[in-house]
């Protein structure tokens, strides 16, 4: 009789669907029976379809009624857990784990593990204090995606073993994603960029930690040396008028390429001469293993995650400095680009593949004095 297993996150926004399915593919399908479930977002058939997971369970609770105490979640969770008896359950992000952690208090869950993707997730003194009350169990584990995330939870964790604190990186599925890929006259074609440019990419939300605005000064300064270069901004967020007017006013508006937000930007990455992240905070940046995989030049900030990611495959710059930036572009524009290219695939495709993660997960599951089911992991 196949184990069930619960992956558990807060809704299927990027990059969760992927995430969803990095998790699902540690399990046997022949041991193992797995559930996704979401607490925000409506049922679709299209997002459904998406996932590895045997079930998908979409609970479309509103953002007003997961505040506070969060009973009915609880309650609902509790019926399944109770009808399904999940052997392993899988948290991603704080409110799925809050959750789980009280249906851990009303029906024993062998293993839960909880997933924290941002930094200063359990800096909050009453998040603090729950997790002091109801995860002594040394069968719960917290992860963070970086070795950034973990430490910065240690820090702020009561009570707890900082030992059952664990990294468990983002990872990614090079052969699913590599066919994916357009090539690169394709991806231009499709976006409406010129053929003949210098292309300088960046993909990500229009938000205050990704900085695109030192991004955006940093590329005035290259224009100046480089006038045959474009900075090609994707995505979508609440500073997108005000980068629009910031490019405007530095007379680059023709040569600053905002296109929106592109389903599956991934897809794209091939258009790029370099990609660019110029995030002030980053946790991981799952785009990073992406951009690896489609073999184009990696620049980004010296912050949180990021260093974990890229080793010496790629730029190194300190963040918000937009000097620092345009030199190091500039920089990268005159290098063998070819030699980076090559150290980022071999990376991607050994420090984060699914197989690598498939033996660091069990290592650790198989910590826990509790699993009594060591030898059932197909590893």
């Amino acid at each position: 009789m196949r184990k069930n297993v619960l992956i558990f996150g807060h809704n299927y926004g990027s990059p969760f669907v992927d995430v969803s399915n990095q998790y699902t593919q540690l399990f046997d399908r022949n041991k193992y029976n797995v559930t996704v479930i979401y607490l925000l977002g409506k049922p679709t058939d299209e997002i459904k379809n998406q996932h590895l997971a045997s079930n998908v369970v979409f609970l479309n609770f509103s953002k007003k009624s997961i505040r506070g105490l969060k009973i009915q979640a609880i309650k609902k969770m509790l019926r399944f857990h109770r009808e399904k008896k999940f052997e392993i359950v899988i948290c991603h992000r704080y409110k799925p784990l809050y959750i789980m952690l009280w249906v851990s208090v009303f029906k024993k869950i062998p293993v839960l593990i909880g997933v924290m993707h941002e930094l200063d997730t359990l800096k909050n003194k009453a998040r603090k204090f729950l997790i002091a009350l109801l995860a002594r169990k040394k069968n719960i584990l917290f992860a963070g995606v970086s070795n950034a995330v973990r430490d910065n939870m240690r820090r702020d964790i009561w009570k707890m073993d900082k030992e059952r604190v664990i990294t468990l990186y983002n990872m990614i599925d090079v052969n699913l994603i590599e066919p994916q890929l357009l090539s690169r006259e394709e991806a231009k074609k499709k976006l409406n960029l010129p053929q003949n440019a210098i292309l300088l990419g960046n993909l990500g939300r229009l938000v205050i930690n990704k900085d695109q605005k030192t991004l955006i000064n940093a590329f005035a300064a290259v224009k100046k040396h480089r006038p045959e270069t474009k900075l090609v901004i994707m995505g979508t967020g609440n500073l997108e008028t005000t980068l629009k007017n910031q490019a405007n006013d530095l007379g680059l508006m023709n040569d600053v390429i905002f296109t929106g937000f592109v389903p599956q930007g991934f897809r794209f990455l091939k258009a790029f001469d370099l990609f660019i992240l110029s995030s002030t905070q980053e946790a991981f940046g799952r785009v990073l293993l992406e951009t690896m995989t489609a073999k184009v030049t990696i620049i980004a900030t010296r912050t949180d995650g990021i260093p974990e990611v890229i080793g010496d495959a790629g730029f190194l710059v300190d963040a918000a400095s937009p000097d620092k930036l345009a030199t190091t572009i500039l920089q990268a524009l005159k290098s063998n680009r070819e030699e980076y290219i090559n150290k980022a695939y071999d990376r991607v495709t050994s420090e984060f593949s699914i197989d690598k993660f498939r033996k660091i997960f069990w290592e650790h599951a198989n910590s826990i004095e509790s699993l009594e089911f060591h030898n059932d992991t197909g590893v």
